[in-house]
């Protein structure tokens, strides 16, 4: 680029990256390390792991070991590389329905301002996998076969869908303008399919008891009442018979903490702040109502033997209530 006056984009790092080529930042330093550095995962083992996916529960197993190893985030990352071309097409589907199905159980990741977390990584990986199909029915199908056989993760089913919604201009966070409709991923008619499929499958976790232990609470209760149009009331019944116990109550709030990364002029690194929601809150159940609970809980023997996290809740609630922390 010095001399000819020519530079490479972005595109030729997944190429690099898949060829080993010491040109690329991933591979440079291993050349001269001559082993595999702790965390890092070789191309024999992405290669052979992307071979499992002949047999999808092989393919599910593997990616469990790479989970319990710390390995499947780097894992899902360097798949990017794979997706385009290189994972034949008859292995795609079976690809899909395993991140579908396994997707809640990553660790969540740090996300931050130039981080995705690491279900944006997956979402990411179903969206190009899903681009292998021409035809929005196919992707259609695909996508609908891989929710209906998801049964470990319901945030992963309900994010992918809502982030279809977002290109037919449903829950937009800005206002670019959408893409043609035979550009974007399904059709207006198979949207509401999968919303239909979403919705029941979160009924099911809530009728089973594991709703109300999930981490991802409070996303999955907003997406629950925005897709009921007519079912708006057994998302209030499940809110009230959860927060009936303390336990509960303290369930809900946490679900709607949420984090970023703030960096001052002088910060050297990004702090992670914490807030609550109120206003989110406040859309399934009156703050006011359940205000005076929560202070008697922070006021209470037992919060002094609360996990950290229950704690920190708490005094984010009550901090935001009182106006000492700002509510987004």
């Amino acid at each position: 680029s010095i001399y000819k006056n020519m530079g490479c984009g972005s595109d030729f790092l997944a190429g690099w990256r898949q060829n080993g080529r010491i040109c690329s930042p991933d591979k440079f330093e291993i050349f001269f390390r001559l082993s595999i550095p702790p965390g890092e995962i070789s191309e024999r083992e992405i290669e052979t792991t992307l071979g499992l996916a002949t047999s999808e529960s092989a393919f599910a197993e593997m990616l469990l070991k790479l989970n319990d190893t710390g390995r499947v985030v780097r894992f899902l990352e360097r798949m990017g590389d794979y997706t385009k071309e290189t994972i034949p097409a008859g292995h795609v589907p079976a690809v899909i329905n395993v991140l579908m199905d396994l997707g809640d159980l990553f660790p969540e990741g740090q996300g931050g301002i130039f981080e995705r977390d690491t279900s944006m990584k997956v979402m990411r990986l179903l969206y190009q996998l899903s681009q292998r199909y021409e035809s929005q029915d196919e992707r259609h199908t695909v996508f609908r076969t891989a929710i209906e056989r998801a049964n470990r993760s319901l945030y992963t089913v309900v994010r992918e869908v809502g982030l279809l919604g977002q290109q037919h201009g449903k829950l937009r966070v800005n206002s670019e303008p959408l893409d043609p409709e035979e550009k974007r991923t399904v059709g207006p008619e198979h949207l509401a399919e999968l919303e239909k499929l979403a919705v029941a499958k979160i009924g099911e976790w809530a009728d089973d008891g594991r709703l109300r232990v999930h981490r991802n609470l409070g996303s999955i209760l907003y997406m629950w009442q925005h897709w009921s149009k007519e079912g708006g009331n057994r998302v209030a019944t499940f809110v009230n018979e959860l927060i009936t116990d303390d336990e509960g109550l303290l369930t809900l709030i946490s679900g709607f903490e949420s984090k970023a990364f703030v960096q001052g002029i002088s910060d050297h690194v990004a702090r992670i702040e914490y807030r609550i929601n109120l206003k989110s809150i406040e859309d399934f159940v009156p703050v006011k109502s359940i205000e005076p609970r929560i202070r008697s809980i922070a006021s209470s023997t037992a919060f002094s033997s609360m996990t950290s996290e229950r704690q920190r809740s708490v005094k984010i609630f009550l901090d935001t209530v009182d106006g000492k922390t700002r509510d987004w």
